[in-house]
């Protein structure tokens, strides 16, 4: 149990939704363009299309993955220094539906639990 009343916890219920200081601005089959405020005000596209998977934090690409036979549900990386001095460690995860369609979409930076959509 987080010590703080207020964070977001790290499990949060299965309903339908977006939680999190963050907005969806667009998504699609395979894609997510997310607006984050906090910890750290950025803009984060994640694109697996055409077998090849990317994250990119304010056109700035931070991950990236060809996905010939497997789509990645996890990826871990660090945050571009231009974002933050100590080099955060940022992480996704993916659930997928039938025919790869996106049931949950999970963003953490650091230990903090960012952004969580639901489907």
């Amino acid at each position: 149990m987080p010590t703080n009343p207020f964070s977001v916890p790290n499990e949060l219920p299965n309903e339908r939704g977006v939680f999190g200081d963050a907005r969806l601005i667009k998504k699609g089959f395979l894609y997510r363009v997310i607006e984050i405020e906090k910890p750290i005000a950025m803009r984060f596209v994640y694109d697996g299309w055409w077998f090849r998977q990317t994250v990119k934090i304010n056109d700035h690409m931070a991950w990236s993955q060809i996905s010939w036979l497997t789509i990645e549900r996890n990826a871990e990386f660090a945050l571009p220094r231009e974002f933050s001095a100590t080099c955060l460690p940022c992480k996704i995860e993916i659930d997928f539906a039938k025919a790869l369609l996106i049931k949950r979409f999970r963003i953490w930076i650091g230990d903090q639990l960012v952004y969580d959509e639901i489907l």
